[in-house]
C-alpha cells in the first residue's frame, strides 16, 4: 500500500507540481524583464545648436585646423566622434587617410577639390551612379565639392583638397 501511495504521491509531483513551478518561475522572469523595460530610461538625443557648432569651427581655425564637436567610445571601446575642420589655402595638397574609421564628411561652407590619388584604370570600374544618385570615386579622380555635399570615407583610402575657396568648413562623421 506504501508504495502506490509513494508512486502516486511522485507521479503527482512529476505531472502537476513540476510544470506548476516551472511555468510559475518563467512567469516571474518575464514580470521582472517587463517591469525592468519599462522602467528603463529613454534613450538619449544629443542635440548641438547653430551657436555650438561655430563656435567648434572658430575654435578648430584657431588652432589645428580641427577639432572634436563630439567624442564617445562605445561599448567595444570603438571611438564615435564629430571633428570640425576649417581648412584654408595652406592646408592643400595633404594627402592623408583614416586607418581604422570611416568617415563621413559633410561640407558646410566653402568648396575644394577632392583628390583620390591612383591610377586612372581604377576609374572605369568605379565610374557608376546609382539609383539613389550617388557616385563612387575611383582613384585617380578628382570632384569638386562645396556647402551640403556628403562625401563617405572607408579606412585606408587617400584623399586631399586642392582649390580650396574659404571658408571651406566640413564635419567629419568619424564611425568605427
Amino acid at each position: 500500500m506504501r508504495s502506490i501511495q509513494k508512486t502516486m504521491k511522485t507521479t503527482f509531483m512529476k505531472t502537476t507540481l513540476m510544470p506548476a513551478l516551472a511555468v510559475a518561475l518563467f512567469s516571474a522572469g518575464w514580470l521582472a524583464r517587463t517591469y525592468a523595460q519599462q522602467k528603463a530610461p529613454a534613450p538619449l538625443i544629443t542635440y548641438f545648436s547653430h551657436d555650438s557648432v561655430d563656435a567648434s569651427f572658430a575654435h578648430a581655425l584657431a588652432y589645428t585646423g580641427s577639432g572634436d564637436l563630439y567624442s564617445r567610445k562605445d561599448r567595444q571601446g570603438k571611438t564615435w566622434a564629430i571633428h570640425s575642420n576649417s581648412r584654408g589655402k595652406s592646408d592643400e595638397g595633404v594627402l592623408h587617410s583614416h586607418e581604422d574609421w570611416t568617415g563621413v564628411v559633410v561640407i558646410m561652407s566653402g568648396s575644394a577639390t577632392f583628390v583620390t590619388p591612383g591610377s586612372p584604370s581604377q576609374t572605369k570600374a568605379a565610374k557608376s551612379t546609382s539609383a539613389e544618385g550617388y557616385q563612387l570615386i575611383g582613384g585617380g579622380e578628382s570632384h569638386r565639392v562645396g556647402k551640403g555635399d556628403v562625401v563617405i570615407i572607408p579606412p585606408n583610402a587617400p584623399h586631399m583638397y586642392k582649390n580650396i575657396e574659404e571658408p571651406f568648413r566640413y564635419l567629419v562623421i568619424q564611425t568605427p
